[in-house]
């Protein structure tokens, strides 16, 4: 082989591996999608709450109360004290449990409609996300977030540890009161939405802020730290409430 042949391979393998190098390095908004599509499987099952699925029926109410013989209109905390020690207390639980446990068991699919696309963050989030872990001293660049493109959701990653939850495009649903009004012919169960993910400089904290909503007036929002564990894997550190309706 020629001295300018030899020369020619190498420079051929060395710009393969600058770009095999190129290829795994990724930019901030991938690194970002990959960070919500780990988080997105627990993140979606604790913004889902069943109310069907708690281990106590809801308390009465007091005319309910009076009704079987409890004085609540004197005090509503006795009235109800006394009551669940009685068998109408009792035979209500266990109607509850076995409900309960239909749910539990019915393999019903449960859809959800979620943004086509994530393209926004919250002004308020950087200096939540540096008083929350303020023990870290993070930094985070204050560069207007608001002019960031974002990325378009792939749906086939939208993955939940509630095996029942399915995602669908909210661009696929009808707009304004008829969202709510019309009648779908799957197991419709309410919308989520969600923001860009804030990192601090190291990109080993987060934040970002999710909602759900069930109804026209029946929803609740709340704001969530993230961080990396000591396996280097994404966990949630803390959820905390911001709205409710």
């Amino acid at each position: 082989m020629t001295k300018p042949s030899q020369i020619l391979i190498l420079i051929m393998v060395s710009f393969t591996l600058i770009n095999c190098v190129q290829k795994t390095e990724l930019t901030e908004l991938e690194f970002e999608q990959k960070v919500f599509y780990e988080l997105f499987p627990e993140l979606s099952d604790k913004m889902y709450n069943d109310i069907r699925l708690i281990p106590t029926p809801p308390p009465p109410s007091p005319n309910y109360l009076t009704e079987k013989g409890f004085d609540a209109e004197n005090d509503y905390n006795k009235a109800l004290e006394n009551w669940e020690k009685s068998d109408d207390y009792r035979n209500r639980l266990n109607d509850w449990k076995k409900r309960r446990d239909s749910i539990i068991n019915d393999t019903t699919l449960i859809y959800i409609s979620f943004p086509d696309s994530i393209n926004q963050f919250e002004r308020e989030d950087m200096h939540e996300l540096i008083n929350h872990f303020n023990d870290q001293k993070l930094v985070v660049d204050s560069k207007d977030f608001e002019l960031n493109s974002g990325f378009k959701v792939d749906f086939d990653n939208l993955k939940s540890d509630n095996k029942k939850l399915r995602f669908k495009p909210l661009s696929e649903f009808p707009e304004r009161r008829e969202f709510w009004t019309t009648k779908y012919d799957f197991n419709f169960r309410g919308s989520m939405s969600i923001t860009r993910i804030l990192f601090d400089k190291t990109k080993s904290f987060g934040v970002l802020n999710t909602g759900f909503v069930k109804g026209r007036l029946n929803g609740s929002g709340c704001r969530v730290f993230i961080r990396k564990d000591e396996n280097g894997n994404w966990v949630i550190d803390k959820i905390k409430g911001t709205w409710i309706s």
